[in-house]
């Protein structure tokens, strides 16, 4: 094995880091009950479902073992993806398992371990901490794990940022007193007043951002937003064209007054539905206007923080030239379909040939439990070695400058941006 690559991993590997994005704590779950929730991540699950098992309708928590009877047969069968190897490093690193995979014969043992480890109160604290994990986002309606300034706390925020889908204008009226706002001022008013209300009693510090991937950012006058939201709310549809000025409009409400709270704003690209009616139907997708009027819409916002998570490498290299031209623009780690170790190594290399090292994360786990932050960790250093080592090699780096670097890939520039 290549020994700058060992080298810099064993420095990386020593390093603190910041989880920018989780979704530990949904459902009450933050750690993992049984084998069966483990592997049940949902990638894993797609994966193990393409190759032939049956999951339909298995509840996981409440039948995990006959789930694991649906899925042992089949892991054979994805033992090279990436999703694997995390789960294998799960295993192995977190509760001494030592297969090569699972199977029908040696399961057993692991999940009576894993329902042990379980009972430990403090099994999140010390996963985190043997990741060398500092500081972790979860969402603030699931709860903190434990009482500790280690958390970030962020909103679901699409219901605020763009509010016309007839579920998101069901959620503005759960807040606001059972009533959606009437008029285009009430709207901003209450976006204005629930922001503020989240920072000051939540401490929420980032917007979780996913929506329409062909949304693009334009202006929009007032008296426009007010007649688009007065035909929303008498049930008529907007065009494209028109949901897109009128999500313009909220989204500038709501970067004016993330930037006065100092709100984080996390905007998700590159991932579409090919079939709605069919669970675990996504793939990677690209919207060169979605992410062309990102610059626009950081121009007019300077003083707001954008953090883009990509799905997919298309767009990777044109990402870093914008995030290189607009100081509010961050990119961050890899999202879904991009959680992979070559596009991972293709983001990391044009980032760190573009971008100062002070102007992108490297890691975050989008992790459900902590045991996927942990695995998915582990692959994230892997190529972020990978990709540093063979810039030593190639003469572009000095292993003297690893340190630095990769310290604030992994941590300082998340604690800077985010403002912790």
């Amino acid at each position: 094995m290549n020994p700058t690559y060992l080298q810099v991993l064993e420095i990386i590997q020593e390093l603190p880091v910041i989880d920018v994005h989780t979704h530990i704590g949904g459902e009450g779950i933050r750690q993992a009950r049984t084998l069966a929730d483990i592997v049940s991540y949902h990638w894993v699950n797609l994966e193990l479902s393409r190759v032939g098992a049956n999951v339909s309708g298995i509840n996981v928590g409440k039948d995990p073992n006959e789930y694991m009877s649906a899925v042992l047969p089949f892991f054979n069968e994805i033992k090279n993806t990436s999703n694997h190897w995390c789960l294998m490093k799960i295993l192995k690193d977190l509760y001494g398992f030592e297969e090569r995979t699972l199977s029908v014969d040696n399961w057993k043992e692991l999940d009576i371990k894993i329902r042990e480890a379980a009972k430990d109160k403090n099994r999140v604290k010390n996963i985190l901490e043997k990741a060398k994990i500092s500081k972790i986002t979860v969402p603030f309606r699931d709860g903190m794990p434990y009482d500790s300034d280690q958390f970030i706390p962020y909103e679901y925020g699409e219901y605020l940022f763009a509010p016309t889908m007839p579920l998101r204008l069901s959620e503005l009226a759960k807040y606001n007193s059972g009533k959606t706002p009437e008029s285009i001022d009430a709207l901003a008013a209450f976006i204005e007043k629930r922001m503020k209300w989240l920072r000051e009693n939540e401490n929420v510090r980032v917007f979780h951002l996913w929506i329409r991937d062909s949304w693009e950012y334009c202006h929009c006058h007032k008296e426009e937003a007010a007649n688009l939201y007065h035909r929303l709310l008498k049930g008529r549809n907007l065009s494209i064209e028109e949901d897109d000025r009128l999500v313009s409009y909220t989204a500038d409400i709501v970067a004016n007054v993330a930037t006065q709270c100092d709100i984080t704003l996390q905007i998700f690209h590159g991932m579409a539905f090919y079939n709605r009616h069919e669970p675990g139907s996504v793939s990677s997708y690209s919207n060169e206007k979605f992410l062309r009027s990102m610059p626009k819409y950081a121009s007019v916002h300077t003083d707001t923080m954008i953090d883009i998570f990509l799905a997919t490498r298309i767009t990777g290299h044109e990402a870093a030239s914008i995030a290189r031209s607009c100081r509010n623009i961050i990119l961050s780690g890899a999202w879904w379909h991009a959680f992979t170790p070559t596009t991972l190594s293709t983001f990391y290399r044009d980032r760190l040939e573009m971008l100062p090292h002070t102007a992108w994360n490297a890691f975050f786990s989008d992790g459900y439990i902590v045991e996927w932050i942990y695995g998915k960790l582990q692959l994230s250093l892997n190529r972020l070695a990978y990709t540093l080592s063979n810039l030593i090699d190639e003469t572009f780096l000095q292993i003297e400058d690893i340190p630095e670097i990769a310290k604030n890939l992994l941590h300082d520039n998340a604690l800077r941006i985010y403002k912790v």
